[in-house]
Parts: structure tokens; sequence; C-alpha cells
């Protein structure tokens, strides 16, 4: 993926700006497609935008491929976690996720955090995007976590990562 941000192209944006309605197109917090309040059923679909999602220069997501951009509204996260893989042990731990585009990376756990929707966040990308764990891979990381009387902390990668609750 690349690092570059995408810009919406003028005319769309000279729309927007006069009050004239676009489609939209919406990521909810689940990480379900809608056009204009109706849920994309079609997979292919789903799994293209699922791979084409790019941050735009003024701070939001768009849709990009080749020379099209089209911006999206994304509820929550741009991103998905939707399977969690442990290799190894103590120092030797290696945590591998794979995003809802089909993509696997390893999970820089320096990046987990939570929100008070009780879910579970990092970032993707090499940092550069917000990915939310759906519930199974939520519970899969979970299931390491540990409490004392003030702290959450996750064991993972021979570490204690501590678990803060972030605003984003």
């Amino acid at each position: 993926m690349s690092d570059e941000f995408v810009e919406i192209p003028d005319y769309i944006k000279k729309l927007i700006e006069s009050g004239e309605a676009i489609d939209e197109i919406r990521i909810d917090g689940e990480g379900d497609w809608f056009h204009n309040g109706v849920k994309f059923e079609n997979q292919r679909i789903i799994n293209f935008f699922n791979r084409s999602i790019r941050k735009t220069a003024e701070g939001g997501y768009a849709l990009h491929y080749d020379n099209f951009t089209y911006p999206i509204v994304v509820d929550d996260a741009p991103f998905f976690v939707t399977g969690v893989r442990f290799e190894g042990f103590g120092d030797f731990e290696t945590v591998h996720i794979t995003l809802k585009s089909g993509v696997e990376e390893m999970l820089d756990i320096d990046t987990l955090y939570f929100r008070s929707n009780n879910c579970l966040y990092c970032r993707v990308h090499g940092g550069t995007m917000k990915a939310k764990f759906l519930r199974s891979p939520s519970f899969h990381i979970l299931d390491r976590l540990e409490e004392t009387e003030d702290t959450y902390y996750l064991t993972l990668c021979g570490r204690k990562i501590v678990l803060q609750e972030k605003v984003d």
C-alpha cells in the first residue's frame, strides 16, 4: 500500500462544496459497505473496496484505483482485523493479523489500544492506518489480558504491553 495521500478530484470537491448531493459510499463500524444506505452484497466488489482504501490529503478516506478516486465515509476504522495467528513463544513470538482485505501482516504490538466502545484497535500498513479488531480476533488477543489494581496489560512477544484507552 502506498504511503502517499490521494487527492479527491476537483469536480467532486466542487459538488460537495456546492451542497449538491453525491452518492455516498460508507463503511460502517463492523466493516460492512453501503451505497446510499443499501448494503453491498457482491463479495467481489467488497473485496475490491477493502483493497482500495487510501487516505486523502485532507485527512479523510477514499477509494482509489488507477486514476479513479472517490471519497468514502468511514464510521469507525477503515480496516478490520479478521484473524490472529501466534508463532513462536516468549521473546521469539510474533503475532500475525489478517485484515478484511486478505492482507496479512505482522502486528506492531506497540500500537494496540482500546476505545470506550470496548473495542481493540491497532495501526496497520506501517502505522499509517487504523484497524479495528472484529470480535473473534479481539477475543483471541484478549485471551492474554491480565490486570493489576489499576492497569490492564497483554503479554505478547515476551513483553508486557500496557493496554491504554485512546481517543482518536
